[in-house]
């Protein structure tokens, strides 16, 4: 029933425990398609040490994340497709709850879940408080919604109808937020499992790094610039478009506090900032790190 697709690259410290999570769980009726994404630790060794035919191991040069998880999608045999990064976890009854969601809504083409976020210090639930299939997920993500890249679960042939679906190669930030973005445009009735099922593992050192990478790259920003490319999100309501647009600004302003914390603001951010977040960012970027940390956070408690 299910295509489990981990892209593998340099988790050879998370890697076995990742696959486990999926051998160990109480619906069986999967395959897990593992693609490695041309890594240079041992994580395929580590791979390697489990015995299970349900595990197929792809190879290919290192192209990143997308061109992995798009390889792997292309390789699955089963009807739907479900990801899963090489440093988080699927609680035991995981697929087994997306299999009821299934069965009791035949119609679905996407689900998600609630995720727990784990870091050294301690462990947040994120859980929308509706289950069930949504009714308009743009109000939904307004109002609180989050889809992890590990709680996503789609019907495979959405892929093989919507081409431009497939994530963007060349990118390792919001590369998969553009696509829940894409399945947001061409349905946007979900169903949404109202637990925590998965596991984001924040301080494993990839993760960290993908965090960095983000004030980096700053491919976030180009976000509707790309949907805007895409037919679908042409067709959507006005209102629909306009709760997105919102919910996309919001996360540049928060991305970019990041970007003023740690380095700082360019004259290019200012179309993507409210006018006095940005003066306050480009007037006070020559402070100390600790002070720029203070110096966000009151902006953002004061301007809610």
């Amino acid at each position: 029933m299910f295509s489990v697709i981990i892209p593998l690259y340099n988790k050879e410290l998370s890697v076995k425990n990742t696959i486990q999570s999926v051998l160990n769980q109480s619906y069986q009726d999967f395959e897990i398609v593992i693609v490695n994404d041309g890594s240079t630790d041992n994580s395929v060794k580590e791979v390697e040490k489990l015995d299970d035919k349900r595990i197929r191991l792809i190879h290919q040069e290192n192209q990143g994340v997308s061109a992995a998880r798009n390889k792997g999608i292309k390789e699955a045999r089963n009807e739907w497709v479900a990801f899963l990064d090489a440093d988080d976890l699927w609680m035991k009854e995981h697929l087994e709850e997306y299999g009821n969601a299934i069965e009791s809504s035949p119609n679905i083409n996407w689900l998600s879940s609630g995720y727990t976020t784990k870091t050294k210090k301690k462990e947040i639930d994120d859980i929308y408080s509706k289950g069930g299939v949504l009714t308009n997920v743009f109000e939904d993500l307004i109002n609180g919604l989050s889809i992890h890249t590990s709680t996503v679960c789609i019907k495979k042939k959405l892929f093989d109808k919507y081409p431009d679906l497939y994530f963007r190669v060349g990118m390792n930030n919001s590369e998969d937020r553009e696509v829940w973005y894409k399945l947001c445009c061409i349905d946007r009735s979900p169903y949404y499992i109202d637990k925590t099922l998965s596991i984001y593992n924040f301080d494993t050192p990839e993760s960290l790094t993908k965090m960095k990478s983000i004030t980096d790259k700053e491919h976030f920003l180009s976000m509707l610039d790309r949907l805007n490319d895409f037919k679908c999100y042409n067709s959507i309501a006005m209102e629909d478009r306009e709760r997105l647009e919102k919910l996309i600004f919001n996360f540049n302003r928060v991305r970019l506090g990041y970007r003023y914390i740690i380095g700082s603001i360019r004259d290019e951010h200012k179309q993507h900032l409210p006018k006095t977040q940005y003066n306050l960012y480009k007037h006070t970027s020559f402070l100390p790190y600790t002070m720029k940390r203070v110096i966000n956070r009151l902006y953002r408690i004061f301007s809610i």
